[in-house]
């Protein structure tokens, strides 16, 4: 027989709170599988599996109603969430090794000089908002198995050519929104080479997903939808718009 947990002991195991278990029941997030004789909560090896999800999701800064929809989603895959967490948070660790990095070396290049090296500045700057670049709710665009697949080419591709590409990409976006505010014109040399350097990121952005063109398609999508424009670090339908228009102009 399987077995159950009061309250008090699923608390203690999990490092939860008695009263956030208590919330989380009443707002209908985690609702025990039972009760005892005596009418206190019965937790069961299901609502484990349950509550850890929760607490994960909780940690990777999803709100609870967000956790409600997604667990009780029809067909969600414990196992390719549990994939595709695992994925994030390395991605994370990566992100902020990479922060670390950067400040240590601003930091060291002060002590040495007594000045700032502006290079430094510049390069920190750009892994920040790299590392900051987690806005999207990427579940609520893409399906389970688009997810899975998601999870499947960033362990393909690895943390490090990951947090490579993360990095390039904001500055560059800076450069174009700079462009497109100052009226470049998209025939001239410099929205060309501007364009070009935009499709050698974009390159190197999708090599990883040259094996499933239903997911480039499926962020192509996204992108024309303009689905991600309050994300910080992604580029905007009028950012690509812009791109179209010197490429077009050539």
């Amino acid at each position: 027989m399987a077995r159950e947990y009061r309250v008090g002991e699923l608390a203690a195991l999990t490092g939860v709170t008695v009263r956030t278990l208590h919330h989380y029941d009443r707002i209908g997030l985690l609702r025990p599988s039972g009760r005892t004789e005596g009418g206190h909560r019965s937790y069961a090896e299901g609502d484990l599996l349950r509550l850890q999800q929760i607490l994960t999701l909780r940690a990777l800064g999803f709100p609870l109603r967000r956790i409600g929809e997604i667990l009780d989603r029809p067909g969600f895959d414990l196992v390719a969430s549990l994939r595709i967490q695992r994925g994030v948070v390395r991605d994370r660790i990566a992100h902020l090794q990479r922060v670390e990095a950067t400040l240590a070396a601003l930091v060291d290049a002060r002590s040495a000089t007594g000045r700032w090296d502006w290079d430094l500045v510049f390069a920190a700057s750009a892994v920040a908002a790299g590392a900051n670049n987690h806005g999207v709710d990427m579940d609520a665009h893409y399906t389970p198995e688009q997810m899975a697949k998601f999870a499947e080419v960033a362990e393909r591709v690895g943390p490090k050519e990951i947090a490579a590409v993360e990095a390039a990409r904001p500055p560059l976006i800076a450069e174009v929104r700079a462009a497109r505010a100052a009226g470049l014109d998209p025939a001239d040399t410099a929205a060309r080479e501007l364009a070009d350097r935009w499709a050698a990121v974009l390159e190197r952005t999708l090599a990883g997903f040259r094996a499933e063109p239903g997911l480039v398609e499926a962020i192509g999508e996204g992108y024309r939808q303009d689905r991600f424009a309050a994300v910080e670090g992604a580029p905007s339908k009028d950012d690509l718009d812009f791109v179209a228009a010197i490429d077009a102009a050539r």
